[in-house]
């Protein structure tokens, strides 16, 4: 909500508007995009466990059949809460025994052309922001700083805007996925007072 109103001041069109009319945007993307930028969840811990089970037999089904793009699909992802989605995503790995996250990724559908495969991993990017975001933001910072040269802007915005959300907990994600500290990481690929500040934003070199 608070994200949305600031973009209608800064830019005086809704974001549902510029999602729904980029000529970038391929469907079905486009139309899981527009499902979760105008969707409003439920902030309590209620979990309903018939719900979860019912839900990860039909995102299991979805899956197997290559239907990302189907509502059932986008009514679950885009409107279920936080807890009712970690419920639902623990449910689908204990009845498949593979992750929700792994299969999507797998499961390039729904749609011609690049639409299906950048559908899968938007999807994959939701899940993973809405249930485990460290594990999200830890990916962002490795593919920014990765080979020659360094998407500053990437690299800015994930930790600017986690330093005081959860960045501890991406450092221990990072470290733990690829072996190594996300601050000798970053001093090592970027330089003089940009460095600087990122490596006090992220608590000084390891």
């Amino acid at each position: 909500m608070a994200v949305r109103k600031i973009y209608r001041k800064l830019f005086s069109c809704s974001v549902e508007e510029d999602v729904a009319s980029s000529p970038a945007l391929q469907e079905p993307l486009k139309k899981m995009l527009l499902r979760l930028v105008s969707s409003y969840r439920y902030a309590g811990e209620h979990v309903d466990m018939d719900v979860a089970k019912l839900e990860a037999a039909e995102l299991s089904e979805a899956i197997r059949e290559k239907r990302l793009h189907g509502d059932e699909v986008a009514r679950i992802i885009s409107t279920r809460s936080k807890p009712q989605l970690r419920a639902t995503f623990q449910q689908y790995k204990d009845d498949q025994g593979t992750d929700v996250v792994e299969d999507i990724s797998s499961s390039h559908c729904g749609g011609s052309g690049g639409g299906g495969k950048q559908l899968a991993g938007m999807l994959r990017s939701a899940v993973l922001c809405l249930t485990s975001p460290e594990k999200h933001f830890a990916e962002v910072i490795r593919y920014s700083i990765l080979g020659l040269g360094t998407y500053e802007d990437m690299l800015t915005r994930v930790i600017v805007s986690r330093a005081e959300v959860d960045l501890e907990q991406v450092k221990e994600e990072y470290r733990a996925r690829y072996g190594s500290a996300v601050s000798l990481d970053v001093a090592g690929d970027t330089s003089f007072g940009y460095r600087d500040i990122l490596l006090a934003l992220l608590g000084g070199q390891e």
